[in-house]
């Protein structure tokens, strides 16, 4: 015998369930090319077409279900991984391409840019969508409670606590690698999406420190004009009302920066990467424009590409959006504000939570 003889088929009987199975599928792909229409009465039908539609409508459906999003348990897939998934699913789909003249490109198109909005063309949540909820409900929630800090050295969210009070590891979702990876899967649109929601977040606790300025707005006028005197502004202080809410509602707001600045900068490595020249003309707009109103479309530009712009236009839009029609005071209640946190920053750093660690600051 030679070497490779076991591998030769002597008859047809022989096939396995596999071979079969592949024979079945090979044998109907061909049939699909050989005949592009099928006429039954008066209706066409065109398998390659039909073909098509079904495997966008399946590839769609299977990309929500890879992200293994549970509403109960709050639990996803890492975007990582999710991504690795996606590709192992293409590169099947590519094959198809082999036995059956269809355009899969066509396909891949359509279903991961309807993946970058909140809804598919089927009305179902998207995988922008689904992410989208996870970060800015789950994760930003609980480094909110205090349990998660942001890490400038390890540019991610690392948890504080002791093992097992956080049921997730927020490394594992927010550092540089998984957010370029969610980059890679929602693309500019769905970062844009995710902004958005981000600084209407923003918006909200600017509108309670608000509130807790007019209610506090006779005190800090008088801390606002006496600074230079340290015994008054000492009883004044005590006077204030809420000053842990405004701590607390002003971390919110600087742990909402802190994570969008990291997803702009994995957006910006995505871009860099796969469009360096688009992206390199749109820093060049970004800084030789002159002022007025172009420089405000190149913010919003250079924003939706994930560059840092003196203005965020997505954040001046929200708060302009919740401001009163007859806003009187505007001005003093932001300097008021102002006074408000400085007076307050002592006591957070008299907090008994409130440390120094050189692994996590730097």
């Amino acid at each position: 015998r030679k070497p490779g003889d076991e591998s030769y088929r002597k008859t047809r009987e022989d096939l396995t369930t596999m071979d079969k199975l592949h024979m079945a599928l090979t044998e109907l792909c061909f049939a699909i090319n050989y005949c592009p229409t099928v006429n039954v009465w008066e209706f066409a039908f065109a398998p390659r077409e039909y073909l098509c539609q079904n495997l966008e409508h399946r590839f769609s459906r299977d990309l929500v279900g890879m992200v293994m999003f549970n509403q109960e348990t709050m639990e996803i897939a890492k975007p990582s991984e999710l991504l690795a998934s996606v590709r192992a699913y293409m590169n099947v789909l590519q094959t198809v391409e082999n036995y059956v003249h269809i355009d899969i490109t066509r396909v891949f198109n359509n279903c991961l840019l309807q993946q970058t909005q909140a809804l598919d063309s089927h009305g179902e949540k998207t995988i922008a969508a689904l992410y989208n909820t996870w970060y800015s409900e789950v994760l930003l929630r609980r480094v909110s409670a205090g349990n998660i800090v942001f890490s400038i050295n390890q540019k991610a969210f690392v948890p504080i606590s002791p093992e097992g009070w956080v049921p997730f590891n927020p490394q594992e979702f927010s550092d540089l690698n998984e957010l370029r990876a969610l980059a890679e899967l929602v693309g500019p649109y769905g970062i844009k999406t995710l902004n958005e929601t981000l600084m209407w977040h923003i918006a909200n606790q600017v509108q309670e420190l608000k509130s807790l300025v007019n209610t506090n707005k006779e005190v800090l006028i008088t801390l606002r004009t006496s600074f230079d005197k340290p015994e008054v502004m000492k009883e004044q202080f005590k006077r204030l009302q809420d000053v842990d809410r405004v701590l607390q509602r002003m971390t919110i707001i600087g742990v909402i920066i802190c994570f969008r600045n990291l997803v702009h900068e994995g957006l910006v490595d995505v871009l860099d990467k796969r469009i360096p020249f688009l992206l390199s003309s749109v820093k060049d707009f970004q800084e030789h424009l002159p002022g007025g109103d172009q420089i405000r479309v190149a913010s919003e530009m250079a924003s939706a590409a994930g560059l840092l712009c003196k203005v965020d236009p997505t954040l001046a839009t929200t708060l302009k959006s919740k401001k009163p029609e007859f806003a009187e005071g505007e001005h003093l209640t932001a300097c008021l504000l102002m006074v408000f946190v400085a007076v307050s920053i002592p006591k957070l750093a008299r907090n008994e939570n409130s440390f120094y660690r050189a692994t996590i600051d730097g």
